[in-house]
């Protein structure tokens, strides 16, 4: 072989080493599927908690479309695959109207950009890498899911620009459903026992001396006397402050959005975002000590629909987008184990990577031990105790796919969290576990739509539950 052809044969060598994961006993990983689990861009708030110390004015122009994300783009409806009037949008939100004209929950300028610059992140690591993707990515390499609120659906449209670079040739489409239907967020109509966890952990709260001393907190810095939501004030609450994301919501949004903003509110910062996070959970979730047992009444179908796409990745786009709430990501988190305390900024993004084996000792023959040679026991995935929940999984997978979470792009150290240390020693990293971890640690929460309902009715019969729930009055997705 002559000079040329050992460099050439090199640079193919480097070049094909590029596009795998090389770990630990010589176990090498190619990706094969990414879902992303985002949160809108910035918007303007859903509540409003006046101050004398200063306001901020929302005219519509700062929610006027920036020209780059504008591509030929449609929203279907996921069953019909009828155009939907986007009109019958934002019902809930419309008639609210903050200072300056425009409605509360709308997309941002700024938000805008926030979900183009994470499109153009995402092109980044898995097309221009050459990792999943190719360069500019092909409308046939994603798929695009969002729930039926119009920032969510605008913030998709960014997303999709950024990482096309605004090359598409073709209207991309984005599915949903109906807003009562709705499962990518915890949605009261789909799970009626919802109320209870809310009584339950309302309750809690109400206990929170740390709570009470932020609040406190807040008023000293804001100057008034009470924290009161402008847009609550027709619904005969009591003298008590409103939540502390409430102000959280309104004040983050005028920071995030350039607007002016109390100085004394920044040393609170840390606080409110660890004491919001709290808040919405006890509200989504219950007592927090009832966290992790009722995360099946409340994303169970989001589990559910994860580990279907992952058996399913052959069959579908590479890439899966997926536009939803905070009240989408907190829980997410929670189930991964990974859960930091604190609110989720605009534009977070859950990614879970999904990479196939090609070499080395496989997920079965390390996680039991056998030496070389050795076969390690036939392993059988759990089933779901649900009679339309399990998954039916190929042994191929069980045995020879790995997973990565990451969040807010930093892969989150699951061999650490789920305590797989030993077992997984060999493989020299913290942040890759075998699909079975993942299958046996979220089958017991993953809830298929089919059984979500029934499964509800028999959700309220846990003990911490009071007997009789009352109307919800949970939050608005945010």
């Amino acid at each position: 072989m002559d000079g040329l052809a050992r460099i050439s044969t090199h640079l193919l060598s480097a070049y094909i080493m590029s596009k795998f994961v090389r770990l630990g006993s010589g176990i090498n990983l190619k990706l094969v599927q990414v879902q992303i689990y985002f949160r809108h861009g910035a918007r303007t708030p859903l509540h409003y908690v006046k101050s004398p110390l200063c306001d901020a004015d929302w005219p519509k122009s700062t929610t006027a479309d920036v020209p780059k994300t504008m591509i030929p783009f449609v929203h279907i409806d996921r069953d019909t695959q009828q155009v939907v009037d986007e009109d019958t949008m934002d019902l809930i939100y419309k008639p609210f109207v903050l200072p300056g004209g425009e409605a509360i929950g709308m997309l941002t300028s700024i938000g805008q950009e926030d979900l183009y610059d994470l499109g153009e992140r995402l092109r980044k690591d898995y097309a221009k890498s050459g990792l999943l993707l190719s360069e500019p990515p092909k409308l046939s390499e994603f798929q695009c899911r969002s729930t039926r609120v119009g920032r969510n659906i605008k913030s998709m449209r960014c997303i999709v620009a950024g990482l096309t670079g605004g090359q598409v040739p073709e209207t991309v489409k984005v599915t949903s459903i109906p807003f009562e239907a709705e499962f990518l967020f915890p949605n009261p109509r789909n799970c009626g026992v919802m109320d209870r966890a809310f009584i339950q952990g309302t309750e809690e709260l109400r206990n929170n001396s740390r709570i009470s001393s932020l609040k406190y907190e807040l008023k000293k810095a804001l100057k008034i006397d009470r924290l009161v939501d402008e847009f609550e004030k027709t619904k005969n609450r009591q003298a008590d402050d409103c939540q502390v994301y409430y102000v959280r919501d309104d004040y983050i949004a005028r920071k995030h959005n350039k607007f002016t903003y109390p100085e004394a509110l920044k040393p609170l910062e840390e606080e409110m975002d660890l004491l919001s996070a709290t808040e919405l959970l006890c509200e989504l979730l219950g007592k927090q000590r009832d966290w992790m047992t009722n995360l099946d009444i409340t994303i169970g179908p989001v589990l559910h629909l994860i580990l279907t796409k992952i058996r399913d990745h052959s069959e579908m786009p590479p890439l899966q987008l997926v536009a939803g709430h905070d009240s989408t990501i907190l829980p997410l988190l929670l189930a991964f184990g990974s859960f930091d305390g604190k609110w989720p900024p605009f534009g977070a993004d859950v990614i879970i990577e999904l990479y196939s084996q090609t070499d080395g000792p496989n997920a079965a023959t390390i996680m039991n031990g056998a030496g070389e040679g050795l076969s390690p026991p036939a392993y059988k995935a759990p089933a779901s105790a649900l009679p339309h929940s399990s998954i039916d999984w190929p042994a191929d997978l069980l045995d020879n796919f790995w997973v990565r979470m990451k969040y807010l792009n930093k892969p989150a150290p699951l061999v650490s969290l789920w305590s797989m240390e030993k077992e997984l020693q060999p493989i020299g990293s913290m942040e890759y576990v075998p699909l079975r971890s993942l299958i046996e640690r979220w089958t017991p929460m993953a809830v298929s739509m089919e059984d979500f309902r029934s499964h509800c009715l028999k959700a309220a019969g846990r003990s911490y539950f009071m007997p009789d729930g009352m109307g919800y009055m949970g939050p608005k997705p945010v």
